[in-house]
Protein backbone atom coordinates (compact mmCIF):
# COMPACT_ATOMS: atom_id res chain seq x y z
CA UNK A 1 0.00 0.00 0.00
CA UNK A 2 1.47 3.36 -1.03
CA UNK A 3 1.83 6.14 1.50
CA UNK A 4 -0.37 9.16 0.87
CA UNK A 5 0.99 12.12 2.81
CA UNK A 6 0.10 14.86 0.34
CA UNK A 7 -0.23 17.53 3.04
CA UNK A 8 3.26 16.86 4.43
CA UNK A 9 6.38 18.42 2.95
CA UNK A 10 8.65 16.20 0.91
CA UNK A 11 12.29 15.46 1.70
CA UNK A 12 14.50 15.38 -1.37
CA UNK A 13 18.04 14.18 -0.78
CA UNK A 14 21.21 14.07 -2.84
CA UNK A 15 24.52 12.46 -1.92
CA UNK A 16 27.69 13.95 -3.35
CA UNK A 17 31.21 12.70 -3.83
CA UNK A 18 34.00 15.20 -4.33
CA UNK A 19 36.44 15.01 -7.18
CA UNK A 20 39.56 13.16 -5.96
CA UNK A 21 41.92 16.10 -6.45
CA UNK A 22 40.17 17.92 -3.59
CA UNK A 23 40.17 17.10 0.11
CA UNK A 24 36.92 16.60 1.97
CA UNK A 25 37.53 19.88 3.81
CA UNK A 26 38.14 21.81 0.58
CA UNK A 27 34.98 20.30 -0.91
CA UNK A 28 32.75 21.26 2.02
CA UNK A 29 34.33 24.72 2.06
CA UNK A 30 33.43 25.10 -1.63
CA UNK A 31 29.81 24.10 -0.97
CA UNK A 32 29.37 26.41 2.02
CA UNK A 33 31.36 29.44 0.89
CA UNK A 34 31.06 29.44 -2.90
CA UNK A 35 27.99 27.43 -3.96
CA UNK A 36 25.47 28.19 -1.20
CA UNK A 37 25.72 32.01 -1.30
CA UNK A 38 24.54 31.83 -4.92
CA UNK A 39 22.15 28.87 -4.54
CA UNK A 40 20.24 29.81 -1.37
CA UNK A 41 18.40 32.81 -2.88
CA UNK A 42 17.32 30.57 -5.77
CA UNK A 43 16.10 27.90 -3.34
CA UNK A 44 14.09 30.48 -1.40
CA UNK A 45 12.62 31.96 -4.58
CA UNK A 46 11.24 28.55 -5.59
CA UNK A 47 9.78 27.46 -2.26
CA UNK A 48 12.52 25.27 -0.80
CA UNK A 49 11.64 25.34 2.90
CA UNK A 50 14.88 23.93 4.36
CA UNK A 51 18.36 22.98 3.22
CA UNK A 52 20.55 20.83 5.44
CA UNK A 53 24.10 19.69 4.77
CA UNK A 54 25.14 16.45 6.45
CA UNK A 55 28.91 16.07 6.08
CA UNK A 56 30.56 12.66 6.34
CA UNK A 57 34.30 12.95 7.05
CA UNK A 58 36.23 9.75 6.29
CA UNK A 59 37.72 9.56 9.79
CA UNK A 60 34.24 9.37 11.35
CA UNK A 61 33.04 6.75 8.88
CA UNK A 62 36.18 4.65 9.34
CA UNK A 63 35.78 4.90 13.12
CA UNK A 64 32.16 3.80 12.87
CA UNK A 65 33.08 0.94 10.57
CA UNK A 66 35.76 -0.28 13.01
CA UNK A 67 33.35 -0.05 15.94
CA UNK A 68 30.55 -1.89 14.14
CA UNK A 69 32.47 -4.61 12.27
CA UNK A 70 31.79 -7.30 14.86
CA UNK A 71 28.24 -6.15 15.63
CA UNK A 72 27.09 -5.83 12.02
CA UNK A 73 29.61 -7.60 9.79
CA UNK A 74 27.34 -7.50 6.73
CA UNK A 75 26.75 -3.76 6.81
CA UNK A 76 28.29 -1.48 4.21
CA UNK A 77 29.37 2.03 5.10
CA UNK A 78 28.73 5.08 2.97
CA UNK A 79 31.78 6.80 1.57
CA UNK A 80 30.25 9.91 0.04
CA UNK A 81 31.34 13.34 1.26
CA UNK A 82 27.97 14.83 2.01
CA UNK A 83 24.27 14.25 2.07
CA UNK A 84 22.07 17.22 1.20
CA UNK A 85 18.49 17.31 2.43
CA UNK A 86 15.89 19.67 1.04
CA UNK A 87 12.41 20.14 2.51
CA UNK A 88 9.91 21.24 -0.10
CA UNK A 89 6.17 21.35 -0.73
CA UNK A 90 6.38 19.48 -4.04
CA UNK A 91 8.88 18.02 -6.49
CA UNK A 92 7.99 20.85 -8.83
CA UNK A 93 10.31 23.01 -6.69
CA UNK A 94 13.33 20.97 -7.83
CA UNK A 95 12.45 21.44 -11.50
CA UNK A 96 11.83 25.15 -10.93
CA UNK A 97 15.23 25.58 -9.29
CA UNK A 98 16.98 23.79 -12.15
CA UNK A 99 15.05 25.84 -14.73
CA UNK A 100 15.85 29.15 -13.00
CA UNK A 101 17.96 31.38 -15.26
CA UNK A 102 20.44 31.94 -12.39
CA UNK A 103 20.91 28.22 -11.64
CA UNK A 104 23.68 27.69 -14.24
CA UNK A 105 25.72 30.33 -12.40
CA UNK A 106 25.12 28.57 -9.05
CA UNK A 107 26.53 25.32 -10.43
CA UNK A 108 29.07 26.76 -12.88
CA UNK A 109 32.09 25.28 -11.09
CA UNK A 110 30.35 22.08 -9.98
CA UNK A 111 32.18 19.97 -12.62
CA UNK A 112 35.47 20.94 -10.98
CA UNK A 113 34.29 19.85 -7.51
CA UNK A 114 31.52 17.22 -7.71
CA UNK A 115 31.62 13.73 -9.22
CA UNK A 116 28.03 14.01 -10.45
CA UNK A 117 28.16 10.53 -12.00
CA UNK A 118 28.02 9.11 -8.46
CA UNK A 119 25.21 11.29 -7.08
CA UNK A 120 22.33 9.41 -5.48
CA UNK A 121 18.90 11.02 -5.12
CA UNK A 122 15.86 10.04 -3.10
CA UNK A 123 12.50 11.55 -2.23
CA UNK A 124 10.06 10.72 0.52
CA UNK A 125 8.57 11.74 3.83
CA UNK A 126 10.01 12.07 7.33
CA UNK A 127 8.08 10.74 10.30
CA UNK A 128 9.60 11.55 13.70
CA UNK A 129 9.27 9.01 16.50
CA UNK A 130 11.69 10.34 19.13
CA UNK A 131 12.07 14.10 19.63
CA UNK A 132 15.04 16.01 21.05
CA UNK A 133 13.00 16.46 24.20
CA UNK A 134 12.87 12.69 24.69
CA UNK A 135 9.17 12.58 23.82
CA UNK A 136 7.96 9.59 21.81
CA UNK A 137 5.48 10.56 19.10
CA UNK A 138 3.55 8.96 16.23
CA UNK A 139 3.20 5.65 18.04
CA UNK A 140 0.03 3.86 19.07
CA UNK A 141 -0.74 4.60 22.69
Amino acid sequence: MAENKQSEPLRFTVTHYRKPEHTHEEFINWIVNKHLPVALPIFRRHGIQEYKLFTTPANLNEGLKAAMIERRPTWSFADFDCFIEYTLPSLECVANVMDDPEWPNAVADEPEWVDTSRALCSVGYVTPYLLKTGEVVNMAK
